[in-house]
């Protein structure tokens, strides 16, 4: 983890335009510190996917700068992109194996990460025999092995049910407590976003760009019954408004 004071991902005036004239993105300034968890909510469209690519280096701004602080970077896809031929253990190493790690460090990293998401039961299985949730849980559990100092989330959970998608957050909050990583989280859910982070930034489309943010002080761990509260009700109704096009929103102080 980086410990230097910098933060883990900085964008200055960032733009993107596409060769054939569209603006995916303009003007975007953020910066994300060490430790921090920051969710970016925003309707379809609006560029929240290329500010991620953006993050992660798969794309070069327009206009504008991106600065990584740490060298260890893990993506956690919308789908779980695993190999079907190999095995729950052998999908979980393969970054390790592109990376070159030793045989026997990463199949100790694979482990550690199966018992840390709870696969160690399944680690011989095929993905094809397990639940969406834990294909996804292995997605983690792979991502988990690079011991990244900056983690990008493409709203991981939105293509299982809603009791499993709350059982992920819960196992990913978790694992950012006991990690420490620097997290950025794109999610069309505004609860999850919430529930999740300790800032929500929101994006408004054509083009895409900031217009607001709302500070989550709500304290880790966070319980599910959280979501219940006055502050969490609250919390999701500034993010909502900003949504909806009210710049004063994230102006509303909330008590934790």
């Amino acid at each position: 983890m980086t410990d230097d004071g910098r933060p883990a991902l900085t964008m200055e005036a960032v733009g993107v335009r596409y060769p054939g004239g569209t603006v995916a993105l303009d003007g975007v300034t953020l910066s994300l510190a060490a430790g921090e968890f920051t969710a970016v909510v925003g309707p379809s469209g609006c560029g929240k996917s290329t500010l991620l690519r953006l993050a992660a280096g798969l794309l070069e701004p327009t206009a504008g700068t991106v600065t990584r602080a740490g060298e260890q970077l893990g993506f956690v896809f919308q789908d779980p992109t695993l190999l079907p031929w190999r095995s729950v253990r052998r999908n979980v190493e393969l970054a390790g194996e592109l990376t070159r790690v030793p045989a026997r460090e990463r199949r100790e990293r694979a482990e550690d990460a199966l018992r840390r998401v709870g696969l160690s039961h399944v680690a011989d299985a095929l993905p094809g025999t397990l639940s969406g949730g834990m294909r996804m849980r292995v997605s983690l559990a792979r991502t988990l092995t690079g011991r990244p100092d900056l983690m990008l989330f493409d709203e991981p959970f939105g293509s299982v049910d809603e009791i499993t998608r709350g059982r992920l957050g819960d196992d990913l909050q978790e694992l950012f407590a006991a990690d420490g990583f620097a997290g950025l989280l794109v999610t069309h859910s505004v609860a999850e976003a919430v529930y999740l982070s300790q800032r929500v930034l929101v994006m408004a489309d054509r083009p895409g760009r900031l217009v607001g943010e709302v500070a989550v002080p709500l304290p880790y761990p966070r319980p599910p019954e959280v979501r219940f509260s006055p502050a969490f009700t609250e919390l999701t109704s500034q993010v909502t408004a900003l949504l909806q096009g009210d710049p004063a929103a994230d102006r509303i102080e909330v008590a934790a």
